[in-house]
């Protein structure tokens, strides 16, 4: 059958905020009456699917709008709507620096809105922007009564920098990636945590720990070390302003999903929302 949409993404991890992002994406225009589903990056298959509403997608690609993150190069599926959402900076963790003048882009973070404007030859607006809420509030939340006995540090995309500017003391912190395999687990141990140290700037990890109450350090591009919230490094993650206060509104509510589609109706013709809801999901096995 023909979908309304299909996200193109690798296999789910929920130690990337990108990946999340692609399954949320998927989740919220089902919630919101379009039919949704996903593609596996191609040649590649899906393994465990989240708890959400997101469904693998088998057959033609047919008529859809199929949105690739800025990660998959081109269009290997010859599809004849392309969304190109730009959850990081065009060509830097892969994918092609430039864009089709076929495609309509997006940005996740608005302060990527500039370099992305090059990626397609002309200025984007924040009409541009898909930004969706990514922190769980059923794993992600602060607790005063839970004793923060243990610092971490994070290494996440900045291995390279780790190479070079190592903490001094960092055999005497717990590695967040070795100690955190769910999402759970990853609530779990921020809350204990009194310090994280970062070598990576542009992790939702960082949004996460500075809710669960952990002071978060992360180390810049001369070794020195500072509060992300307050820097201007090029890679910095977006902190969006009442962020503490507003994550778990933002990560159940649907409504971007109409500014979305408004923009894309200017360029193709987006079927009407169903009024029905959507069911429930079944639990997915992989293929």
């Amino acid at each position: 059958m023909d979908r309304d949409f299909l996200i193109v993404a690798p296999g789910y991890t929920h130690r990337s905020a990108g990946v999340r992002a692609l399954y949320r994406l998927c989740h919220h225009l089902n919630l919101a009456g379009y039919t949704a589903a996903m593609l596996p990056m191609f040649g590649q298959h899906f393994g465990e699917l989240p708890p959400w509403l997101t469904f693998p997608h088998v057959g033609p690609v047919g008529d859809s709008i199929v949105v690739y993150p800025e990660i998959v190069p081109g269009n290997p599926y010859e599809a004849r709507k392309v969304v190109r959402w730009a959850l990081n900076n065009p060509g830097l963790l892969g994918g092609d620096r430039f864009y089709s003048d076929d495609e309509v882009a997006f940005v996740f973070n608005p302060t990527r809105l500039g370099v992305v404007s090059q990626a397609v030859g002309m200025p984007l607006g924040p009409d541009r922007v898909l930004f969706l809420g990514l922190v769980d509030p059923a794993n992600i939340y602060p607790d005063d009564g839970v004793a923060q006995v243990i610092d971490c540090y994070f290494t996440g995309k900045g291995a390279a920098r780790r190479e070079r500017w190592r903490l001094p003391d960092e055999a005497s912190y717990q590695r967040l990636e070795d100690i955190t395999p769910t999402m759970t687990s990853l609530g779990d141990v921020l809350r204990r945590t009194g310090t994280l140290y970062s070598y990576d700037h542009a992790s939702n990890v960082l949004k996460e720990a500075v809710i669960c109450g952990c002071r978060v350090v992360v180390v810049d591009e001369n070794g020195g070390l500072h509060d992300p919230q307050s820097c201007s490094c090029a890679y910095n993650i977006y902190w969006e302003p009442g962020f503490r206060e507003g994550y778990a509104r933002r990560y159940h509510d649907s409504s971007f999903v109409h500014d979305f589609v408004r923009v894309l109706s200017g360029r193709w013709r987006v079927p009407q929302p169903s009024a029905l809801p959507m069911p429930a999901p079944v639990p997915y096995a992989g293929c």
